[in-house]
This record gives structure tokens, C-alpha cells and sequence, in this order.
């Protein structure tokens, strides 16, 4: 379905209401990730192509880029199991799984479900529950993603105190 957005008129996205306050604080990573601010290795790779790696510092596997962050990183395979679940359940309930058929379309459907799902008033309560199991879904895959990064920035800055730490006693003695 491809939606023509025109000044003054919000975004299908936007007209889902939050019920709770809970869900207010879900929006900011739902937005980032809709407008494509939301910042990821490969992101930071393009600013500074020297100093920082693209792969995905959680996992290690491959390139953090979106649809890695959102399907594929096994790091957080434990958080997103179990939303997805939801999502996909939800989305054959409207009839639309046949409509994903790549990762890549899976990956923009779940940033923004306009463009496969109608803009029927049939489908309110669905596109309601599909909304707030994807803004579930992206700030739990948010959180647990910096909660591993902080991890695994602690360990190496731990390790090169220590290697310092070291060297500073070799060189006392």
C-alpha cells in the first residue's frame, strides 16, 4: 500500500494513541528509528571509518545496520522472540504475512506497518495492538542492546586500566 503524505496531515504511525505513560517513553526509539536518526555501528563507522568498527559489537557477526538490529543479532534474540510472536500473530490475523515475503520488508514493515496494512476503520484495533507491540518490541531490543554495549565497553575499558595499571608497576620496580 503506498500512502501519499501531504503538509498538515499526521502519520498513520502518529494517530495511534499511547495508553499509558509507560508507552510515552517507548516513543523516542519508535521515532528514531521511523525517521532513520536512530544510531546504529554502521552509523557511527560512516562519521568515523578509523577508530570504529561496523560490525555489531554485541554479537559480533555481522554489520549493525537496521535490519540486523531488528531481525537478526543473536544477542538479542531472547527479547525479540517473543514480541515477534505477537507481531507475526497479529499480522495474520489482517491477512497481511503473505505481503512480507524478505527480511528487508519485514524489517520496514515493523518501522512503519502503513505501508502494507489498509487505512480501514475495521482494522483500529489491530493496527492499535500491532502499534504497541512494535514500540514493545523496539524498546526492548533498545535497552537490552545498550545494557550488552555498556557491558561490553566496561570490559575493555577494565582491561586497559589494568594493562596500565601494570605497566605503570613494571616500570616502578
Amino acid at each position: 500500500m503506498n500512502i501519499q503524505y501531504s503538509p498538515g496531515k499526521f502519520h498513520p504511525l502518529i494517530q495511534v494513541g499511547c495508553s499509558s505513560a509507560l508507552e510515552v517513553t517507548r516513543l523516542p526509539t519508535r521515532f528514531r528509528l521511523l525517521t532513520g536518526t536512530y544510531v546504529l555501528q554502521v552509523n557511527r563507522c560512516r562519521f568515523n571509518q578509523y577508530a570504529i568498527s561496523a560490525v555489531c559489537p554485541n554479537c559480533k557477526v555481522e554489520d549493525e545496520t537496521v535490519e540486523h538490529f531488528l531481525l537478526h543479532c543473536s544477542a538479542l534474540e531472547q527479547v525479540r522472540a517473543p514480541v515477534m510472536c505477537e507481531i507475526w500473530i497479529i499480522l495474520e490475523s489482517m491477512d497481511l504475512t503473505k505481503q512480507v515475503t524478505s527480511p528487508a520488508l519485514l524489517a520496514q514493515t515493523l518501522i512503519d506497518w502503513s505501508i502494507i496494512v489498509p487505512h480501514l476503520p475495521s482494522y483500529r484495533d489491530k493496527t492499535c495492538m500491532l502499534e504497541f507491540h512494535i514500540r514493545r518490541l523496539f524498546f526492548h531490543l533498545h535497552t537490552t542492546r545498550y545494557r550488552l554495549y555498556k557491558r561490553t565497553v566496561w570490559k575493555l575499558r577494565t582491561s586497559w586500566l589494568h594493562g596500565m595499571r601494570s605497566r605503570y608497576l613494571f616500570s616502578v620496580l
